[in-house]
């Protein structure tokens, strides 16, 4: 009498697990440095990212509250806010900031004394009356250097000292022509921008 073998049919022989194991670790070796490739993309990308979410929402605001709004650049980063005078400087700007940080403290105040008193006091008035300004701002990641060229411009300018440069955005949604690149020691990105929608229209960009 015969005795059929049947350890053929179940399961995996050794060669077949060996062989499974290997594709599998060959696959995981791929896939991350893939991984890792596009996360550091993702971050090197960052500044510009940040860029053109600040233009959209300016040109939004402008040409919602029919008031021009502006992108300042300096050497610390990206400063979104509303237009407040042709002629002021980096002066001016920086004495708009402290106001806007004040505003923003005295409305935390009045919040918080509102929720302890229940009722709004002196600070909640001043709030309200000041309720509305805006202001956001994009600092650089350490390392990141960047330089800009708008009209006029004959060459690019390197926002890594006193410069002070305004990129205003028009209640008609209409800008100036605008390009920057953004360097690390990994990465590059130029960018230029259109006039009309503030929207990116070209882009040149490598990654380590």
């Amino acid at each position: 009498m015969r005795v059929r073998s049947v350890l053929s049919n179940q399961g995996f022989t050794l060669v077949e697990i060996v062989v499974s194991m290997t594709v599998a670790a060959v696959l995981v070796g791929i896939s991350v440095p893939t991984i890792r490739g596009l996360q550091s993309q993702h971050e090197a990308r960052q500044p510009v990212a940040e860029l053109v979410r600040m233009a959209r929402t300016v040109r939004a605001r402008a040409m919602a509250e029919q008031h021009p709004y502006q992108i300042a650049f300096d050497h610390e980063g990206f400063h979104a806010a509303e237009y407040f005078s042709p002629y002021g400087g980096k002066e001016l700007f920086d004495e708009l900031v402290i106001e806007l940080e004040l505003t923003e403290k005295t409305r935390q105040m009045a919040e918080a004394s509102e929720k302890r008193l229940g009722k709004p006091g002196e600070q909640a008035v001043a709030a309200e009356t000041t309720a509305g300004v805006f202001y956001q701002r994009y600092e650089l990641p350490v390392g990141v250097r960047y330089e800009i060229m708008m009209r006029g411009d004959h060459q690019w300018v390197a926002m890594n000292g006193g410069e002070f440069k305004r990129w205003v955005f028009q209640s008609s949604g209409m800008c100036d022509p605008f390009k920057i690149r953004i360097q690390s020691d990994k990465a590059f990105f130029e960018v230029s921008f259109h006039p009309l929608t503030g929207d990116i229209k070209e882009e040149q960009s490598y990654v380590d």
